[in-house]
């Protein structure tokens, strides 16, 4: 593989990242306050930034992933290293040497367990920054060329040194100001992070948290106060994390598990309360036995307890929806909840396999869940399908025969990818109102997903079944055909999932995971949802034209051009010719990025529909209105069918909206995106002509509706499209087509 020299920029990245990862972040601006606060003592400042480059220089010389580097990843414990060191020893020649050495031991620390907790998808924390601590920590009475610090002790000549008597001035009136302890240990607390032990650190910290996330803010703040309530209720004495280094265990345990490796909501929120107590107990105890060796426990008892619940929860057989881990780690709490919200319906983690409808064309539930006939007890979460005409009959003539009956001898399909579990073939059909009650099923096949999904055809037609046993078989494949054996007293499709391969086995409640419900306006996708009794449901029917359009493949390049009608200059401002890149990062996503301006647009395509997942960058930029435009396109086209879905908050809101909805959006969303997706036009529905849908956009404020975007999409062949969106005054028009190779 070829590889590139590392550019300033990402230096400059891989050094601020290391910063503001300490509180689980990449924001630039939070970075930008760490780094102001640890300069603060100027020795742990120039040794946090030493050791951060030493780390980095390893990383990248070593040829370690460029993804982590550039992200923080293998530089923010060695910052804290760098930092605990320089701010405990005096600065010499003879220090910074001694923080070189401690980070290229917390570099390969971090690479090990990195690689050892990776593989049961946990997180190394702050674990690499521990152990190289202590072990300098341990060698302090051998390290006579080193002299201890007195900074910290003349915390006012020291903030005279850094910014004079202004300085002081500042720092005197928020100690005055600030009366309570309460407010104080908070403080000093958050600024025992980066080793600074006087309030005005602290202070930064909070507000950097506050306008990093509101959800990060409110976490820290909760994550102390229970702890505080804890200490108060239980008589431990709480004034001495206003001086030593393990107040933050409890900010941090929060932050961690409140929104970062949880989604934040109501339940992550009361899983804080519960178990902050348990840090204190663990905080207490290992303060006890680290001081037999005159050292601190530091974070340890953030990193034992956060260790301890994510693994407890990857242990689990079922995932309640309440309490999911981050699905797609996107560095911010906020846009973590958001994306979880906008996708629980299009991915849900209790249905990890997307089921289709095991037929062709148009077919009608005639028995569902909870039937009234046969699906009940154990076998209630069952569907029976027929297929009917205009007046709702079922079949057409007398209905006398097997033959009259329009599903009769129609093909069945796999609903999945598997292996055929167990065939039954040889059953004679029924004449019609004749049951078989000796073999209740019928002819039937059942197919293996996985050792805890199958499903079961039954009634199938005499001798019509394609596959054997162990045959491997995906989506779409041909089984058998309809047909009238077993109970069966007229020709139908009996349908269900199941635990077990055997045939007679309980039902399983499984959705379908996409198809089409027809109703009055013509038909509406539904996504992981369950057919009812009566409706009629359609398989949709791959298009070519949308498949070639939505086929986007590392490597391929996209011209674009962008066209504006608008009085404000503002929107003439954005118009141009693009470049956009299609690419993969380290985590095998797929996404498209804009050449001029960086923006990032994540998709998804399961085979059956497109989807964008996520976007970065500018919220203006030609890629971003791709992006809310081609929100969720099905590959197969049914004229007059409708498509709903959400768009993220974050992406469709700012201002004081946003602020507002961040403080309260684990407990309430009151902002809004929907997005309608109606399909027009199509020369034929497996033709390559031209594509033509309507996307709408509704952007509400407590329902209440204040914004409107009308996207008219038109795909034509050659992959080329065609986006014209309106709303207000302005109109945009868009043109993408593949560069020629």
């Amino acid at each position: 593989m070829k590889s590139y020299p590392i550019t300033g920029r990402e230096i400059l990245n891989s050094i601020l990242n290391s910063y503001s990862q300490v509180f689980f972040s990449t924001s630039k601006l939070l970075a930008g306050l760490l780094v102001l606060i640890s300069f603060f003592d100027y020795g742990a400042g120039i040794g946090g930034l030493v050791a951060i480059l030493v780390a980095n220089l390893l990383a990248w010389s070593l040829g370690y992933n460029r993804y982590f580097l550039v992200s923080g990843i293998y530089g923010f414990n060695a910052l804290l290293v760098g930092l605990g060191i320089g701010l405990f020893y005096q600065p010499s020649p003879e220090l910074f040497l001694l923080v070189g050495v401690a980070a290229v031991t917390c570099f390969f620390l971090t690479v090990v367990f990195q690689g050892v907790l990776g593989k049961y998808g946990l997180p190394f924390l702050s674990v690499p920054f521990l152990l190289t601590v202590w072990i300098v920590a341990l060698s302090r009475g051998d390290l006579s060329a080193l002299h201890l610090s007195e900074r910290g002790i003349f915390t006012y000549n020291e903030l005279y040194a850094l910014g004079g008597r202004t300085f002081v001035s500042l720092y005197d009136f928020l100690e005055t100001s600030i009366s309570s302890s309460f407010l104080k240990i908070y403080f000093h607390s958050l600024g025992a992070v980066f080793f600074q032990t006087h309030l005005l650190a602290g202070i930064i910290i909070a507000a950097g948290l506050l306008i990093y996330s509101r959800i990060t803010f409110v976490l820290s703040f909760l994550g102390y106060t229970v702890a505080w309530l804890f200490y108060r209720i239980t008589g431990i004495e709480f004034n001495s994390l206003g001086y030593t280094f393990i107040g933050f265990n409890y900010i941090f345990t929060a932050i961690a598990l409140g929104g970062y490796y949880l989604v934040p909501g109501r339940v992550s929120f009361a899983w804080i309360v519960l178990l902050l107590p348990a840090v204190v107990l663990i905080t207490t105890a290992t303060q006890q036995f680290f001081i037999l060796f005159k050292i601190s426990p530091y974070s340890l008892p953030f990193n034992m307890v956060v260790l301890m619940f994510l693994y407890a929860l990857k242990l689990r057989e079922q995932r309640p929806r309440k309490l999911v881990e981050t699905p797609v780690q996107l560095g911010n709490p906020e846009k973590n909840l958001y994306l979880y919200a906008g996708n629980l319906k299009r991915f849900p983690a209790a249905y990890p396999v997307s089921a289709s409808l095991p037929f062709y064309g148009e077919w009608t539930i005639n028995q569902g869940h909870n039937g009234e006939h046969t699906h009940k007890g154990a076998w209630r979460h069952a569907w029976d399908f027929v297929i009917t005409d205009r007046t709702g009959s079922q079949y057409k003539g007398s209905g006398d025969f097997a033959e009259d009956y329009y599903c009769f001898g129609k093909a069945v399909l796999s609903p999945f990818d598997g292996v055929v579990a167990d065939v039954v073939n040889n059953i004679h059909d029924n004449r019609i109102s004749d049951n078989n009650t000796v073999n209740n099923w019928g002819n039937t096949v059942i197919i293996k997903h996985n050792d805890y999904l199958y499903a079961k055809l039954s009634h199938l037609k005499y001798h019509s079944v394609e596959v054997k046993p162990g045959d491997v078989v995906k989506k779409g494949h041909l089984l058998g055909r309809c047909g009238n054996s077993g109970r069966s007293p007229y020709p139908h499709l009996h349908f269900q999932f199941q635990v077990t391969p055997f045939i007679g086995s309980a039902t399983l409640d499984y959705p379908f995971g996409h198809y089409l419900l027809k109703d009055e306006n013509g038909f509406t996708l539904k996504n992981f949802d369950f057919p009812q009794n009566n409706q009629e449901v359609v398989n949709p029917v791959k298009n070519e034209s949308l498949v070639e359009a939505l086929h986007f493949i590392p490597g391929q390049k996209i011209d674009v051009s962008l066209q504006v009608e608008s009085e404000k200059k503002y929107w003439k401002n954005k118009e141009g010719r693009f470049h956009w890149v299609v690419e993969t990062d380290v985590y095998n996503h797929t996404f498209i990025r804009s050449e001029e301006d960086g923006s990032v647009a994540y998709l998804y395509n399961n085979g059956d529909l497109h989807y964008f997942t996520n976007f970065t960058g500018k919220k203006n930029s030609a890629l971003y209105w791709f992006f809310i435009s081609m929100f969720k396109i099905p590959l197969g086209f049914q004229p007059n069918s409708k498509i709903d879905d959400s768009l993220p908050v974050n992406l469709m809101f700012g201002g004081l909206q946003k602020i507002l909805q961040d403080f309260v959006a684990p407990v309430y969303l009151f902002l809004k995106a929907g997005y309608r997706l109606t399909m027009k036009e199509a020369g034929d529905i497996l033709s390559a002509g031209d594509i033509e849908m309507n996307a709408t956009i509704q952007q509400k404020v407590a329902g209440r509706e204040i914004r409107k975007i009308e996207s008219e999409i038109r795909i034509l062949p050659g992959s080329e499209i065609h986006i014209n969106i309106s709303f207000n005054d302005v109109k945009i028009s868009l043109k993408c087509q593949n560069q020629p190779e």
